[in-house]
């Protein structure tokens, strides 16, 4: 099922856009979608994690993701958003289900509107674990 997490409108003076994240949660893997609608542009962004153990307590997920969501996006200042969000719902759901980061990836897929590449599960895991901490320190 398909989540609409956080929408933000930006109105400047060249264009108005609006900025869009979606979760799909199915039991064997998450979509984490970054989408940007804008009068003259339109991007789409998608991080595809597979896990190796099917995931449980969707509804928990999706209520400790879009409660701190807008605290994540706010919290940090780089520009590539899209995966420290992926990262922070991988955090999620690995302490929800209480298994490591390193043995709960199969697999992670990055889809550049429409240019898919399948990137190292080790690099993503291990800035994951780098990331964790500004998690801890934002109360995650």
């Amino acid at each position: 099922m398909i989540y609409k997490v956080f929408s933000r409108e930006v109105k400047n003076e060249r264009d108005e856009f609006e900025i869009n994240y979606y979760l799909e949660i199915t039991k064997k893997y998450i979509n984490v979608i970054y989408e940007h609608v804008g009068i003259y542009v339109y991007n789409y962004r998608r991080y595809t994690i597979s896990f190796n153990y099917y995931l449980k307590d969707e509804y928990l997920i999706l209520e400790t993701i879009t409660k701190n969501f807008e605290k994540v996006y706010n919290g940090f200042s780089e520009t590539r958003k899209l995966a420290i969000l992926s990262k922070y719902v991988l955090y999620v759901i690995s302490k929800i289900l209480d298994i490591p980061l390193y043995k709960l990836v199969e697999s992670v897929t990055y889809d550049a509107n429409g240019d898919i590449t399948e990137l190292s599960v080790n690099a993503f895991i291990k800035s994951s674990y780098k990331i964790s901490q500004k998690f801890q320190v934002l109360g995650l």
